[in-house]
């Protein structure tokens, strides 16, 4: 294969990088393949000097290798899925935004900051907005993640996003196409079922991205989502979605990028390298591998390289895509985009837009029940138990930090008792404390739905007949496990910035959050 070929086929590859650093070993194997763009990861953003210093040697690297610089992408789509947490950089999460009252010029407005923020730090790429309308309340991978369940409220968010990162100078990556929202599983783990009749899935899952696209946004992410109007095939290698909707119907000119084709729904039916070239027959343009697995992108780019050779994938089909990426890599002037610490630090680090950032999340945290009942904390012996969140993002970050609901509330009320518990269920540590002196519990419930063992807590504290405040940490489609709770309160994530917001909530009593989503 010619090194020509060779280059365009390595500006439609997307990995994650390895490390905090650009090894010797990761820096030949973006020579040999001319690997040409790379998604950034938490434990790739451990500071604002290391990121910067990261991002100019992928630059660097990329553009003596190839003649063209790299997207570098990042999902700072704010709330728990986050990879840079620094200031400013950690923002609320979508259905937090839209419980504050929000509106599209509110997040074009701060939206355009983050943008700049990321392309000071050298992302010129961010993966968000999330556009999935959360139609389901058993979805287990988007809930809060997702402004909501009104379509025409996703769409004038999102959107909003899509202006105000456009404003920056980064591409937002809208995501997932063409919707994840309605369905019950996670595709981390496999392909997940989408059965709305196309009427349905227009006006509510695609509404959306439709306008998105009429915006002219630069590029979207894939669902590996199986939608029963379309066939049995996920998006992300469905020719129906991906060329005859998306560029026929849709007229979508961006840029189509995979989901992370790790995932066990792409790995499990199509192995062996066979997803990557089903995905590119669909019409992708690039394909994501992340976090870095060799063994898996050893598998997709020999099986890519002997389906040009074979002629199962054409060249013409190589050069559509290529033709594209370079299109927005020159419309965001990504050539332009070195990173710059000093305009980053005073991005990030401006107090002034951190207080807003906290005021916004302020506004976000919601009474669900028993207001009167919340009234009263001060004058009372409280029971604080939460268990910790070890994950700042989700399930495939490897770097954690501790952080626990209990024992910073019991800072904020003198009169108080933390004790941290597990999801798991009740503990000896936790039965000790409920046996304790106290008048009232608080207690932190993190995704009820799939960690029931934390009920056994409510159950225990409310047999004694104590009054216990359950405070939803993540998602308030955990209503129905504690609506015989006294009091409830939903904050929509689990973060440093949620749990501070919270507690001052708690302390002053002000519930100015209206719920964004029928529950």
């Amino acid at each position: 294969m010619d090194s020509v070929l060779k280059k365009k086929i390595g500006q439609m590859i997307m990995t994650g990088i390895p490390g905090e650093n650009v090894s010797e070993e990761f820096a030949f194997i973006c020579r040999e393949y001319s690997i040409g763009n790379f998604c950034i990861s938490a434990e790739n953003a451990s500071s604002l000097e290391n990121l910067c210093d990261l991002n100019s040697k992928l630059r660097k690297i990329t553009h003596e290798n190839t003649g063209i610089y790299p997207f570098i992408s990042i999902d700072q789509e704010g709330g728990w899925v986050t990879r840079f947490y620094e200031g400013a950089a950690m923002l609320p999460g979508e259905m937090s935004y839209a419980a504050s009252g929000a509106d599209g010029d509110k997040m074009e407005r701060l939206w355009a900051i983050l943008g700049s923020s990321l392309r000071a730090l050298g992302c010129n790429m961010n993966n968000a907005p999330v556009l999935d309308v959360n139609s389901d309340p058993e979805n287990p991978i988007i809930g809060t993640r997702s402004f909501g369940d009104d379509p025409h409220r996703v769409a004038e968010l999102g959107c909003g996003e899509v202006r105000g990162l456009a404003r920056g100078g980064v591409i937002g990556v809208v995501k997932h196409f063409p919707g994840h929202g309605n369905v019950r599983g996670d595709t981390h783990l496999s392909v997940s079922k989408n059965i709305s009749d196309e009427e349905t899935f227009r006006k509510n899952d695609l509404l959306p991205f439709k306008r998105a696209f009429d915006l002219g946004a630069g590029a979207l992410m894939t669902a590996h989502v199986t939608y029963e109007t379309f066939g049995d095939e996920p998006a992300t290698v469905s020719k129906e979605i991906m060329t005859d909707l998306l560029r026929g119907e849709l007229k979508f000119e961006g840029v189509a990028i995979t989901d992370s084709m790790n995932m066990n729904a792409m790995l499990d039916p199509y192995p062996d390298g066979e997803g990557a070239i089903r995905a590119i027959e669909a019409g992708c343009d690039i394909l994501l591998y992340y976090p870095m697995n060799h063994k898996i992108f050893m598998s997709a780019i020999n099986a890519i390289y002997a389906a040009v050779e074979s002629g199962r994938l054409s060249e013409g089909r190589i050069e559509e895509s290529y033709r594209r990426i370079i299109a927005v890599k020159e419309r965001f002037a990504i050539a332009k985009a070195d990173p710059d610490p000093t305009l980053a630090r005073a991005y990030i680090h401006d107090e002034k837009l951190i207080g807003e950032i906290l005021s916004d999340k302020l506004a976000s945290v919601t009474c669900l029940k028993g207001a009167q009942t919340l009234s009263c904390l001060a004058d009372e012996r409280i029971l604080c138990v939460s268990p910790v969140c070890d994950a700042l993002r989700g399930v495939e970050e490897s770097r954690r930090k501790i952080l626990s609901f209990a024992d910073e509330f019991a800072k904020s009320f003198e009169d108080s008792r933390a004790c941290v518990s597990s999801t798991l269920g009740m503990t000896d540590n936790v039965r000790d404390a409920i046996n304790g002196e106290y008048s009232m519990a608080v207690v932190g419930v993190f995704d009820a739905r799939g960690a029931q063992g934390q009920l056994e807590i409510i159950k225990a504290i409310r047999e004694k007949g104590k009054k216990v405040i359950a405070v939803l940490l993540r998602s308030p489609y955990d209503f129905e496990f504690v609506r015989e709770c006294d009091a409830v309160i939903c904050c929509y994530e689990y973060t440093p910035l949620a749990v501070e917001a919270t507690v001052s909530a708690m302390k002053n009593n002000e519930y100015n959050g209206k719920l964004p989503i029928n529950i």
